[in-house]
C-alpha cells in the first residue's frame, strides 16, 4: 500500500523538492498550453486551457497516489499522432494498447533497435512537424522583440534543456511586459484644421496645437507603476512649454486606475494649480470616473473640469478665459 515518506526526508530535501516541483509545473503547463493551442490553430478547433490544466492536475494527483511518473503532454507523441492521421481521443487509446502489446510481444525485437533510429523518428515528427518557420518570419517582420525572445528560448532549449528554454522565455516575456506597462505612450494632440478632431501630433504634424493649451493623451492603465511617468511627463511639458495656461488630460486610453493613480492625479492638480495652470480631463471612462469620485479627486478638480471630448474641454477653457478677460 502506498505510504508517504518520512517528514524528515521532506525537510532534508525541501529545496530540491521545491525546485523540481516548480520546474515540472513550468514545463508541464507550458507544454500543455503551447501544444494544445498549436494543434487547435492548425486544425481550427477551440481549446479550454483551464480544462486542460485541471485534467493534467488530476492526472498528476493520480500519478502521485499510485507512484506513477509525472504526467504532461508529449510534443513528439502528439506530432507522430497527427502525422499518422489521428483525429479523435480514440487514437490515444489505440496508442496505449499498441504500447502494451509492444512491451509484451515486441520488446525483445525493439531492444536491439539503435537509438539513432528512434531519435530520427522524433526529430522528423517534431522538427519538420512542429517548428513553424513561417511564424518566426512573421514575428521578425511584425515585432522584433518577440522574435528575439523566441530565438533565446530556442537556444536555451538546445543548449541547456527544456526547463532553461521555458524559464528564459517566461522571464524575458515578463520583463518586456513590465517595461511596456510602465512606459505607456503619452502623445501630444493637435486639432485637425477646420474640424473638432484632435490627433497625435507625431503622426499628423500638420495639425494645429491650441495656443496656450497643452492637450496630452495618456494611453495605459493609471496605477502605481505608471503614475510617476505621468507626473514626469507633465512636469516636463509645464517647464518646457513656455508657460501653458491649461492642460487637457485625455483619459480615453485609461482602462483602470488604482488608489495611487488617483492620488497622483490629485497631486498633479495641485502642482498645476500652484503654477497657475488649469487641469481639465476629457473622455474619462465611467468606471475610472467612479474611482476618482470615490477618492474625492472629482471634487478637487471640479466636475465642470471633466468633459465628454477634447473639443469641449478646449472650448470650455477658451470660454472661461474669455469671461475672465
Amino acid at each position: 500500500m502506498p505510504q508517504l515518506p518520512d517528514l524528515d526526508l521532506f525537510q532534508q530535501n525541501a529545496a530540491v523538492i521545491g525546485i523540481a516541483s516548480l520546474a515540472l509545473l513550468l514545463i508541464g503547463f507550458s507544454q500543455t498550453a503551447g501544444d494544445a493551442r498549436a494543434f487547435a490553430t492548425r486544425h481550427r478547433y477551440r481549446v479550454d486551457v483551464n480544462q486542460e490544466s485541471v485534467a493534467q492536475g488530476m492526472a498528476n494527483v493520480g500519478a502521485g497516489v499510485f507512484q506513477g511518473m509525472p504526467v504532461s503532454t508529449s510534443l513528439s507523441a502528439s506530432s507522430l499522432n497527427e502525422s499518422a492521421g489521428a483525429k479523435t481521443p480514440v487514437a490515444s487509446l489505440a496508442t496505449g494498447g499498441l504500447v502494451i502489446a509492444t512491451l509484451i510481444v515486441l520488446a525483445p525485437l525493439f531492444s536491439d533497435l539503435p537509438k539513432a533510429v528512434l531519435g530520427a523518428i522524433i526529430i522528423d515528427a517534431v522538427v519538420f512537424g512542429m517548428i513553424d518557420i513561417p511564424e518566426l518570419r512573421r514575428l521578425y517582420r511584425v515585432t522584433r522583440f518577440d522574435f528575439w525572445i523566441a530565438v533565446a528560448a530556442i537556444l536555451g532549449v538546445l543548449s541547456a534543456g527544456v526547463l532553461a528554454g521555458v524559464v528564459i522565455g517566461v522571464v524575458l516575456s515578463l520583463g518586456w511586459l513590465v517595461y511596456v506597462a510602465t512606459r505607456p505612450p503619452m502623445p501630444l494632440l493637435g486639432r485637425e484644421a477646420g474640424t473638432q478632431v484632435f490627433r497625435d501630433l507625431a503622426e499628423f504634424p500638420e495639425d494645429e496645437p491650441v495656443p496656450g493649451i497643452v492637450v496630452l493623451r495618456f494611453d495605459g492603465g493609471l496605477f502605481f507603476a505608471t503614475a510617476e511617468a505621468l507626473e514626469d511627463r507633465i512636469r516636463a511639458l509645464v517647464e518646457d512649454g513656455g508657460g501653458p495656461r491649461a492642460l487637457v488630460l485625455v483619459l480615453e486610453g485609461v482602462n483602470f486606475v488604482d488608489s495611487q493613480g488617483s492620488a497622483k492625479l490629485a497631486e498633479i492638480h495641485d502642482l498645476l494649480e500652484a503654477d497657475g495652470v488649469e487641469l481639465r480631463l476629457a473622455r474619462v471612462k465611467p468606471h475610472v470616473l467612479s474611482t476618482l469620485t470615490a477618492d474625492g479627486v472629482v471634487d478637487r478638480i471640479g466636475a465642470d473640469h471633466i468633459h465628454g471630448n477634447v473639443h469641449r474641454a478646449v472650448q470650455a477653457q477658451l470660454d472661461a478665459e474669455g469671461r475672465s478677460s
